[in-house]
């Protein structure tokens, strides 16, 4: 296999960025507080899916430390990144690499393989998805000129908000 430009491989961290924030979307607009909205076993299927994919994505860009999409393998200054990412985020280090260590488990035991687990533990998505729009944000304006990401958002938030646009009026119908 070739090995990816610089270029390539920060269009595809934003893009993988822009997967989790899609579903995530996808997967907050399927619940009214507590309770799905339409329990039939396609929602139910569809909703656990796009979360499941959230776990999956932001696996790629935080939960592998040899990653290829892992920020540490990705930015140009990791030691900067990492100082500004747990204010950004409203965590310290050890309660982010707990929470790491603790998503990690949920898809190698429960998405990636059927393990002999009996419960899962089911990560609340809002570090992950905080911590991904921190990593677009910084990737965007720190590693490469705006052209490099032509076609892709730049606004994370503003993207998530079309997409959770879209899947509400999916729910609606």
């Amino acid at each position: 296999m070739l090995p990816m430009i610089r270029e390539q491989h920060l269009r595809r961290v934003v893009l993988l960025c822009c997967h989790f924030s899609r579903n995530f979307a996808y997967y907050r607009a399927g619940w009214d507080g507590k309770t799905l909205l339409k329990t039939t076993e396609f929602w139910k299927t569809v909703n656990g899916n796009c979360f499941d994919l959230c776990v999956l994505e932001w696996c790629k860009l935080f939960g592998e430390n040899r990653g290829e999409h892992y920020w540490g393998q990705v930015v140009s200054d990791p030691k900067t990144f990492e100082a500004a990412l747990y204010p950004a985020i409203g965590m310290d280090a050890a309660g982010f690499e707990a929470y790491r260590v603790k998503t990690r488990g949920y898809r190698d035991k429960f998405i990636a393989h059927l393990d002999a687990d009996l419960i899962a533990w089911l990560p609340h998505l809002g570090p992950a998805w905080a911590s991904v729009r921190f990593y677009h944000e910084y990737v965007v304006k720190n590693e490469a000129k705006p052209e490099v990401f032509r076609n892709l958002p730049l606004d994370l938030n503003a993207y998530q908000a079309s997409k959770a646009t879209e899947a509400a009026a999916s729910y609606r119908s």
